[in-house]
């Protein structure tokens, strides 16, 4: 079997443990699944439901990994690299899952150019998640289906365990993946944080209005709860790209505002906007 190390046995990391896991290729399991992370009891959790076939908090015990997966938050995985690079083979692969590329990339290949000795960096993005964290909400079909973005090298141990899991791989550049889930990821999270700060701002002045919620505001809040400790890294790790779709999101709510008083021309942007399912 491989052996494949997952640091982050969270609801993403637990996801993919669980995944390959399951991976069988004549007959046999093509994966073995190493969990480290710092909180022992949490890895306790994650073997017991499936997602390890070992655990350790010592991040020594990576040392013959074939491929590591660093599932931290954004800001943590170039230093994660770093100490990696120093425990696994040179011909090991390091690869992550984080919602930003370019900044990540460009430190990591600045590292590698100084030391072209260090193991090879895939960087990965699997559009796949759920607002809610934690190894007890990981499942073993989070990923099945899902596109995942490689971005740098096109490395085929690494597309392989995606492919092996049941997604399908789309490669660009980090540049682009940046400013595509701007608009995809970031902006529609941006906005439910900003809107259910609204909400408690308002209830806590008023009660009453908890009351008076539906499916809409579900549908919107549901994204803002999720880990504020993930998002701020991603927000700040992409703040050109979002200050940009946002600033494009602002003045289309503008022309919004001011087409309230025109039937027609009101009528004309919400039939542009209604989803091909609705049509």
């Amino acid at each position: 079997m491989r052996k494949v190390a997952i640091l982050g046995v969270g609801l993403m990391g637990g996801s993919l443990g669980m995944a390959l896991r399951n991976v069988i290729k004549n007959k046999e399991r093509k994966y073995f699944v190493l969990g480290i992370g710092r909180d022992a009891n949490n890895l306790k959790i994650a073997k017991k439901n499936g997602a390890v076939d070992d655990y350790s908090t010592d991040i020594g015990k990576i040392k013959d990994s074939d491929v590591v997966f660093i599932c931290y938050p954004v800001d943590m995985i170039v230093e994660t690299y770093k100490t990696v690079s120093k425990i696994v083979s040179k011909k090991a692969v390091i690869t992550d899952i984080g919602s930003i590329k370019s900044a990540v990339e460009v430190k990591i290949n600045d590292l590698r150019k100084k030391d072209p000795s260090m193991p090879l960096f895939v960087g990965c993005h699997p559009m796949a998640g759920t607002e809610k964290n934690g190894i007890a909400h990981a499942q073993k079909d989070l990923y099945k289906n899902a596109n995942v973005i490689i971005t740098n090298l096109k490395d085929k141990n690494i597309s392989e365990i995606w492919q092996d899991i049941g997604c399908n791989i789309v490669y660009m550049t980090a540049d682009e993946h940046d400013e595509f889930t701007a608009f995809t990821s970031h902006l529609p999270h941006l906005i439910a944080f900003n809107f259910y700060k609204m909400f408690k701002e308002k209830s806590s002045k008023d009660n009453r209005i908890k009351n008076i919620t539906g499916g809409s505001f579900n549908s919107i809040t549901r994204v803002a709860k999720s880990s504020p400790d993930m998002w701020l890294p991603i927000f700040q790790g992409n703040r050109k790209n979002l200050i940009k779709i946002t600033d494009s999101f602002c003045r289309e709510l503008k022309k919004f505002i001011k087409t309230l008083g025109n039937k027609k021309n009101l009528q004309r942007i919400l039939e542009k906007s209604v989803s091909d399912e609705n049509k």
